[in-house]
């Protein structure tokens, strides 16, 4: 099997070339691009497994960029990071609107942005790979800490009163719930946070949720995540059986409808995590569309 590809996209060519060098010692192949618009061409040539994208660049800076990749039906979603040395909210606001990893340009890029290139890939860390050569195991302590903390669910939906309300109950069970409004920031959000179980609309923008669970599915940090879909979608009034058979075919671990009844949801979650005892309403009050 080929070494997977990083396209480096900066108009500062010495970074560009210094990032190259590194994720190359990661055994990576790495391209470089000095603007939007060369980057643009090579992607669509031939799509990389990862971005690394400057905010700032000639031609197109790295949001546009991504948001015109986005666009592009023929394309498969394909993990960003941008780079920038800007720190203001909106800035980060549009980073995860986009569901694109944000890294500040500083005097030591390089350790933030290595633990996202090896995440993002799949990747083991060599310093990893000399401790299991050492015979130092780490997977109790990973263990541990997995055990030690709340459980995570990623809650994607394009209502965010839904997302919201969700949250709030579960913060009553000890839950911990991240939140992504669209289908591909769903998709990053979960290679992001990488939580005990997913929850997530159908008809969402930016990929339905078959589309979605299908990405999910394939990609090696979330294919045994549970995903669970809730939707409003219905036949004749009553509960799409087809639509269900074909979300649990392709990999879905449950089916429920809104108005959701809330039992069910924290019933389904105890299939795959520990959740406490709580104290909330059966049904959430939230009745959203589909």
């Amino acid at each position: 099997m080929g070494s997977q590809t990083v396209l480096i996209a900066d108009d500062d060519q010495a970074l560009a070339t210094a990032i190259a060098i590194r994720c190359k010692d990661l055994g990576l192949h790495a391209l470089t691009c000095p603007d939007g618009i060369t980057a643009y061409q090579s992607v669509v040539e031939q799509p990389p497994d990862l971005l690394i994208l400057d905010l700032r660049m000639p031609g197109a800076d790295g949001l546009y960029l991504y948001e015109a990749l986005a666009r592009e039906t023929s394309l498969a979603p394909i993990p960003a990071i941008i780079l920038t040395g800007d720190s203001d909210e909106a800035t980060v606001q549009q980073c995860e609107r986009l569901g694109a990893h944000y890294v500040w340009k500083g005097l030591d890029t390089w350790s933030e942005l290595k633990p996202l290139v090896l995440q993002l890939l799949n990747l083991e860390s060599p310093t990893d790979n000399v401790q299991a050569t050492s015979g130092e195991s780490q997977q109790p302590n990973a263990d541990a800490e997995a055990k030690s903390r709340a459980p995570r669910v990623l809650v994607v939906d394009d209502d965010p009163d839904v997302s919201k309300a969700i949250k709030i109950r579960l913060k009553a069970y000890g839950v911990e719930v991240f939140r992504a409004f669209s289908g591909m920031q769903g998709y990053w959000r979960a290679l992001k946070e990488q939580p005990d179980a997913i929850v997530m609309d159908y008809r969402m923008p930016e990929g339905y949720g078959s589309y979605l669970l299908g990405r999910l599915q394939k990609h090696p940090l979330t294919k045994d995540v549970p995903v669970i879909i809730l939707t409003g979608v219905r036949a004749g009034g009553r509960k799409n059986l087809g639509l269900e058979r074909e979300l649990l075919r392709l990999g879905a671990t449950a089916f429920l409808t809104k108005p959701l009844d809330f039992r069910r949801l924290v019933k389904e979650l105890r299939r795959h995590m520990h959740v406490a005892e709580g104290q909330v309403p059966s049904i959430l009050a939230v009745t959203a569309a589909p």
